[in-house]
């Protein structure tokens, strides 16, 4: 497997339904004419005025990169933003990397040994444009990447592009630092990055996210979810998800839940290994020509082959009772529910209950067994009930909704 074929990372969005198709994109590097050296080639400092007249903020110093203008913003990283991005947006950028880069670091026990370059796109406009102008892809690869991910590590040129608009929203902001951990794995691993299966590549970075600070809803998630797929038969096995080919191939639902799996598989390995920094030790092992299985068995003086075959009862004890629903409690959004557990594509009667009345609709649950969604943003403030009814029972969560609703909802 090659470094680019390791590293690279379809950042799939999190929600309720699948995640958007992840097809196997081109592993042929950009052509030599386009990247980052040539960009910086064409590179022009430049000085921007204020935002306005009364701000005491200093000017923004600003920069063409292959025909696009950034913003360049001081501090661990080499971070470049749009200028239409707001002052306060680029602080926030900047807080999240300056936040992310120690705590890669810490899991690999191990610097950076340059700061990541990062470029950050204000639309999907201008992430498709990044990609064609400064990582070289044709139109065609660039508008696939960017409408099936949300932010990206290109391993040929140590650059990682983030789309501004899809995670400005997100509480906590994670997937610059999922982008972090490919970045440092790749320098972890060398010159064994063979033996880094794909599953524990993709999995420790969705697993970084679910352990940043304000991230216990997505940690919630991968051990529910990856109950759901051990009580309902659906976990992924993972000697199939070793290639990085073979993970990319993996679409729709899957392409969601291959995540989750891949995250508990790497939490529990990690519990196994043990130390402060247990993926730093694992890393060590394969950098020496160790592979997974060899390494865990050193570390931990058990068989690899007894780690795979009890991940579906480690991941089954997850989750309290076998199936069910658990409020999912997330900064600034509406209250969410997880339903888990239940029989893979079957249709629940959902009834959610609140100040204004109740109402009850189908809900159609993932081939996996589990299923994400909110109380509508919409609804008044106050307590509500959601029950979900079918053939294995009726199962129930309260959640509290502090936020107001719109005016013209009624229920």
């Amino acid at each position: 497997m090659t470094a680019r074929a390791l590293a690279i990372a379809l950042l799939v969005i999190t929600g309720c339904g699948p995640a958007p198709v992840a097809r196997d994109v081109p592993s042929a590097p950009p052509t030599e004419t386009a990247g980052a050296e040539r960009a910086e080639q064409t590179a022009r400092p430049t000085a921007s005025p204020s935002p306005s007249p009364q701000s005491s903020l200093p000017p923004r110093v600003t920069r063409e990169i292959a025909g696009i203008e950034f913003v360049i913003v001081d501090g661990p990283a080499d971070l470049r933003v749009e200028p239409s991005l707001s002052r306060a947006d680029e602080a926030l950028v900047g807080a999240v990397i300056e936040a992310d880069i120690p705590a890669v670091e810490r899991e690999f026990e191990r610097a950076f040994a340059a700061r990541p370059v990062i470029y950050v796109f204000a639309t999907t406009e201008g992430y498709v444009q990044g990609f064609v102008r400064i990582f070289g892809y044709t139109p065609t690869v660039a508008a696939f990447v960017a409408e099936n991910s949300i932010s990206f590590f290109e391993p040929s040129l140590g650059l990682i592009a983030v789309n501004w608009d899809a995670i400005r929203g997100r509480r906590p902001i994670t997937a610059i630092r999922h982008e972090l951990t490919h970045l440092l794995t790749l320098d972890a691993c060398t010159p064994r990055c063979d033996l880094v299966p794909a599953w524990l590549n993709e999995g420790q970075g969705r697993l970084a996210e679910a352990l940043a600070p304000g991230g216990e809803w997505r940690l919630l998630r991968v051990r529910y979810e990856s109950a759901s797929m051990a009580e309902t038969g659906t976990l992924i096995p993972l000697n199939t998800l070793v290639s990085q080919f073979a993970w990319n191939s993996l679409t729709d639902w899957a392409g969601y839940f291959k995540y989750q799996e891949a995250a508990r598989a790497v939490e529990l390995l990690r519990e196994d290994v043990g130390g402060p920094a247990p993926m730093a030790r694992v890393y060590e092992r394969l950098r020496r020509g160790q592979n997974i299985a060899q390494a865990y068995a050193a570390l931990t003086g058990r068989s690899f082959d007894d780690f795979v075959s009890g991940l579906a009862g480690r991941m089954r004890s997850s989750a309290p009772e076998a199936r069910g629903i658990v409020a999912v409690a997330r900064e600034g959004a509406s209250p969410s529910y997880l339903l888990y557990g239940f029989a893979p594509s079957s249709t629940v009667t959902l009834t959610i209950s609140g100040p204004r009345g109740s109402e009850s609709v189908p809900l159609d649950i993932s081939p996996f067994g589990a299923t994400f969604d909110s109380i509508p943003a919409t609804r008044t403030r106050g307590g509500y009930t959601v029950s979900a009814q079918g053939e294995q029972g009726i199962f129930t969560v309260t959640l509290s909704k502090t936020s107001p609703g719109g005016s013209g909802d009624m229920r």
